[in-house]
């Protein structure tokens, strides 16, 4: 039981670390869009979120959940950051109308949008593939064979 919490944890930080590394990209995107289209704050913000999405999908999959990236994965990803991606925006447009700055809105914004993507992350997106990556191979202590993938037993097919 400690274990599994202790995973979940460990699990939450990387998806943390992740995040900042996105935030990066996010606020990186959207100052070079902001002003190249300085009248265009939804769609600069979309296009920001989304090269956020991509960058923090293969990450995660390669250092949260140890998994193969691959589009269907991705697609997922994208279905699940579309429900942070609306909260996000919502609230990003209405600190906006309070005559907020742009980046200090995308930084209030972010962490709720963040929350949604972990969970939906841990329980839909990644469920049941951590293990399935190959720089993440494992050789057996006895024989020095690899590994068995998950869910295997002794190496048969």
């Amino acid at each position: 039981m400690i274990m599994k919490y202790r995973q979940l944890i460990d699990r939450m930080l990387r998806y943390g670390i992740i995040g900042v590394s996105g935030v990066g990209v996010n606020l990186g995107v959207l100052t070079i869009l902001h002003h190249l289209w300085p009248l265009q704050a939804t769609l600069t913000y979309v296009i920001a979120v989304e090269a956020s999405i991509i960058s923090n999908y293969v990450l995660n999959a390669w250092f949260t959940f140890k998994a193969r990236v691959h589009f269907a994965g991705l697609m997922r990803y994208n279905v699940v950051s579309a429900g942070g991606l609306i909260v996000q925006t919502a609230i990003y447009k209405l600190l906006l109308l309070q005559h907020l700055n742009y980046i200090v809105a995308d930084l209030i914004a972010i962490p709720f949008g963040t929350i949604i993507g972990f969970i939906l992350s841990n329980v839909w997106v990644f469920r049941g593939r951590e293990g399935s990556s190959s720089h993440d191979q494992v050789n057996n202590p006895v024989t020095g064979a690899p590994a068995s993938p998950p869910g295997r037993p002794g190496g048969r097919r």
